[in-house]
């Protein structure tokens, strides 16, 4: 019992290095890049995949058995690749958006190969370490698709509280075709780019709210994974989402993340705790801003302290209720 409770101590340890403390090392060239006008979203990319890579390099040093070997390799090779060329971007020039170009070629090629090593597995194997997608399919899609509704209605009374010209302009964008041809692309892209938000939600819901709720209680743990998972995004909020406002951006990335990471966990669970319903949701989450502001570019941004209290009453009446869902029961079993 104690050597096991001694390996958990030492994979958790190793867990929080790679997960936490590589992303705030790299807060100094991220800031150099940024005081020096340079492009910084290779950074938010690559800090997408270190819990994964820290939940992986952990069950890798702590020999576990049955390991997905080769998926878990290929994770931390593109990993290490993602962050050495987030720390050359910040020292070698090369011409506009070519790092950017780079980066995303390495994150289509690593997620077509994981795929790849994902499928030609052993059942046993995905089964044992929570990479296989559970019999409940239409269950998934009903959560996604509630998903969508609820963060669209955020987005609707945000730009409704803006004043009748910006309401009106937001109705005739959605009477474009554009809105809904970005919709649609979403669907293959989601194929093509699923491993940073894997690479996230591996790390949060499948590691370490367990841990968390284990020791805090399925409720309380939750809630502290949310503050976690807010100040984890530091870094970005300081150099990369909103340096002139950090404060502001500081506090609505945490209420963001407490709200988000109660109904991720709540479609985690319910799900049987199928990993990729958060996968699905943290992809549509990122990506269908394209959809609804009709642009990807979520750098450099300005927020009001009105902002973010907005975004708490929103998120706080949309989201909050699932607490109360039964999955987050004391009396709900671990498996």
């Amino acid at each position: 019992m104690n050597n096991k409770m001694e390996t958990n101590k030492r994979e958790l340890v190793t867990f929080l290095l790679v997960a936490f403390a590589v992303p705030y090392l790299m807060g100094i060239p991220l800031g150099i890049c940024q005081a020096a006008g340079k492009d910084t979203s290779l950074f938010a990319n690559a800090q997408m995949f270190y819990p994964a890579a820290g939940v992986m390099l952990a069950f890798l040093l702590a020999r576990r058995p049955n390991i997905p070997v080769r998926f878990y390799i290929l994770h931390i090779l593109i990993t290490a690749v993602c962050l050495v060329m987030s720390l050359l971007s910040a020292f070698v020039e090369l011409p506009d958006g070519q790092w950017l170009l780079a980066v995303n070629l390495v994150i289509i090629v690593g997620s077509v190969l994981a795929w790849v090593l994902l499928l030609t597995d052993k059942k046993e194997k995905r089964e044992a370490y929570g990479l296989r997608w559970h019999e409940k399919f239409l269950k998934a899609m009903g959560i996604c698709a509630l998903f969508l509704v609820l963060k669209t209605i955020t987005v609707f009374i945000s730009v409704a509280m803006s004043g009748a010209e910006a309401w009106n302009e937001y109705l005739a964008y959605w009477q474009s075709y554009v809105p809904w041809i970005n919709f649609l692309m979403l669907i293959p892209n989601f194929f093509l780019c699923f491993l940073p938000f894997f690479g996230e939600e591996y790390g949060w819901r499948y590691y370490l709210t367990p841990v968390l709720q284990q020791r805090f209680g399925k409720r309380k743990g939750v809630l502290l994974l949310g503050v976690v998972w807010g100040l984890w995004h530091l870094p970005l909020n300081l150099f990369f989402y909103s340096p002139e406002t950090s404060l502001q951006s500081i506090a609505a990335q945490i209420i963001v993340c407490i709200t988000l990471g109660i109904f991720f966990t709540y479609g985690y669970e319910l799900c049987g705790r199928n990993i990729w319903v958060p996968v699905l949701l943290h992809y549509l989450n990122n990506n269908m801003i394209i959809v609804w502001n009709g642009t990807a570019d979520i750098s450099n941004q300005v927020y009001a302290w009105a902002d973010v209290g907005i975004s708490a009453v929103l998120y706080g009446l949309l989201f909050l209720p699932f607490l109360a869902s039964k999955v987050f029961k004391a009396n709900q079993a671990q498996k």
